[in-house]
C-alpha cells in the first residue's frame, strides 16, 4: 500500500491561492494593517531619533506603547477581532 498522494496540479494550486487571497482580503484592505505599518514606521523613527538624542523619540515611543496597549485591551474586551479568524 502506497501512502504517497499525487502532487497537486497547477489548477489546484491556483484555486487554493485564490481562495486564500479572497479570505485574507478583508485584512489587507483594513485600517488595522495601515495602523500596524504606521506603528512599525514610528518605531523605526523613534529608534533613529533616540540615536540622535532627540526628545521626539519619547513621543514616538509613547505612541507605539499606547497603540499596543490599546490593541491588547480592545482584543481582551472582544471589541476588536481579526477579520479572518473565526471562533470555533
Amino acid at each position: 500500500m502506497s501512502t504517497r498522494r499525487n502532487p497537486p496540479g497547477f489548477r489546484d494550486i491556483a484555486v487554493l491561492t485564490l481562495r486564500i487571497w479572497r479570505e485574507a482580503a478583508a485584512f489587507f484592505l483594513s485600517i488595522e494593517l495601515a495602523l500596524m505599518l504606521l506603528v512599525a514606521a514610528t518605531t523605526v523613527a523613534g529608534v533613529w531619533l533616540a540615536v540622535l538624542h532627540d526628545a521626539g523619540s519619547l513621543l514616538a515611543f509613547g505612541f507605539v506603547i499606547a497603540y499596543v496597549a490599546a490593541r491588547i485591551i480592545l482584543h481582551a474586551k472582544r471589541i476588536l477581532s481579526w477579520p479572518f479568524i473565526r471562533d470555533c
